[in-house]
């Protein structure tokens, strides 16, 4: 792994939840992984209208949102991402990112978000999946949520859209456990957190999206195979568990910040470093799990399902591509790291 100095915050939160002082370096790794890049020629286009399409569904509504959004990138995830999808789809992904970022921080991440503007946030959200109509007074994201269902709806088989908005109705039942979970004392175990990172991440509707960005035709049964839903739970554990160490800075920064990995594991008494470490040997273990999955997957796979997994293995390739290369998202107020050395 290639690791990046980062110094670390002033204060962090102790074995016995108190705060002591920390002043190490810290070595944060930039994940490599096994499989093949690219970027769709269209980024700087799908960047440039997903912005018109936010200004023109009120998303960028106050400077922080205006903010979030400009460092998201969004249109160059999708183009990293999803390389070699139609334009048509590239747009509509790259608004669907956008609007799914900007609302998790608004709902959800937000440390100003009270319990009531958050329920009413996400209730209004699911109304969309169920009632198929939005509210008589709007709130943050529900009309353009309305408006990207009818879009994918109408270009996804049925079958195929009720994956996807299972995914989103896990993603909208997970950010009330992290709500929950933020407004208690006591940090909740590693096993509780992976359980509300794997839906709360939202990563199973992305590998969805996958077969829609590249119109692959995966059946039912093939979709829903063990070893297809393994490859699945592994690949959206690396993107949830290296988010974390991304995040780790910046999270902690949040005076009602969420916990996550790296956190849990200072909380166990773990220094800084030792905690972005274990934290990161458990994504590396993953990769490895995964490759060899989708190895033994491909001996006997149908065109469509390798289809699938090397669209998996592009958006796992291109999310962390986009990372380093492109968003600001996670960038610290703590400092601008710098590029070390891989480390032995």
């Amino acid at each position: 792994m290639v690791h990046t100095e980062l110094p670390a915050p002033s204060r962090t939160p102790s074995a016995d939840h108190s705060t002591t002082p920390c002043t190490e370096a810290l070595r944060m790794p930039d994940f490599l992984h096994p499989w093949t890049s690219a970027c769709s020629p269209h980024a700087a286009a799908i960047e440039a209208a997903m912005r018109d399409w936010l200004e023109q569904s009120g998303l960028m509504a106050d400077e922080h949102s205006r903010n979030r959004a400009m460092k998201g990138k969004f249109g160059w995830l999708v183009a990293r991402a999803h390389p070699y999808a139609s334009l048509e789809h590239l747009q509509i992904l790259a608004n669907f990112y956008a609007w799914y970022h900007l609302v998790d921080d608004y709902h959800v991440d937000q440390a100003r978000t009270t319990a009531s503007q958050a329920i009413a946030g996400l209730t209004a959200l699911l109304d969309i999946l169920d009632l198929e109509r939005a509210g008589h007074r709007p709130v943050y994201g529900e009309v353009a949520w309305m408006e990207l269902c009818r879009q994918l709806k109408s270009h996804m088989p049925a079958e195929q859209f009720a994956r996807f908005t299972h995914g989103m109705r896990m993603w909208i039942g997970a950010s009330a456990f992290q709500l929950l979970e933020l407004n208690q004392a006591q940090p909740i175990d590693l096993r509780q957190y992976e359980t509300i990172r794997r839906h709360g991440s939202g990563v199973f509707a992305a590998f969805d999206l996958v077969i829609f960005a590249h119109d692959i035709a995966l059946s039912p049964d093939e979709y829903h195979r063990p070893d297809v839903q393994q490859l699945r739970l592994l690949g959206n554990n690396i993107v949830s568990w290296s988010n974390d160490v991304h995040s780790f800075a910046t999270e902690l920064e949040e005076a009602k910040g969420h916990k996550n990995m790296v956190l849990l594991h200072m909380y166990q008494g773990h220094s800084p470093q030792t905690s972005i470490d274990l934290t990161a040997e458990r994504v590396d273990t993953e990769v490895q799990a995964f490759a060899k999955t989708a190895t033994t997957l491909r001996k006997h796979a149908s065109h469509a399902l390798r289809d699938y997994i090397e669209g998996m293995e592009l958006w796992l390739s291109g999310y962390q591509a986009w990372i380093i290369h492109d968003t600001q998202r996670h960038q610290s107020a703590l400092a601008e790291p710098t590029v070390m050395a891989p480390a032995g």
